[in-house]
């Protein structure tokens, strides 16, 4: 924390939040292929595994792998699908609920591009490929319990 004075006088206080680095695994790139709403986790498999940041490099770890998400609220887990995603400018799209989306798509080919994680929340954003065409998709999961990574031994 640090204490100083604006030009009009005024003391202010200025308090880092330090980025989040050090994540056990990534999951840009990572192709999701299920998502599963258990009794006490959501649970999403990635058909060609996730990466382990390394010594600067970025290890494929494969096999069945998956990450859960403990005390999650439904009535705040939502997914966007975006229509356009090639250029800038206006786009239509649709807002559904988690379980909308898992039961519109029970087998699914979502990349993710960027995973980001704040006050009670896991954010997964990047592209969903059906049979006609490919659509911006960002998932949204409100939680309380921890995000755990399940790989095989």
């Amino acid at each position: 924390m640090k204490k100083f004075s604006n030009q009009d006088g005024t003391d202010l206080v200025e308090v880092n939040r330090k980025n989040i680095v050090g994540l056990p695994y990534s999951l840009h790139d990572a192709r999701v292929n299920k998502i599963k709403i258990e009794a006490e986790k959501i649970v999403i498999s990635f058909h060609y595994g996730f990466f382990e940041p390394t010594n600067g490099d970025l290890l494929s770890v494969k096999g069945n792998v998956a990450i859960s998400i403990t005390g999650f609220d439904l009535d705040f887990c939502v997914v966007y699908l975006m229509d356009c995603w090639k250029d800038f400018g206006k786009f239509t799209g649709e807002k559904l609920s988690l379980e909308e989306f898992i039961n519109r798509f029970p087998a699914i080919d979502f990349e993710i591009i960027d995973e980001t994680y704040g006050y009670n929340q896991s954010k997964f954003s990047g592209y969903l490929y059906t049979k006609k065409e490919m659509k911006e998709c960002f998932i949204e999961i409100y939680h309380f319990g921890d995000m755990k990574y399940i790989l095989e031994d």
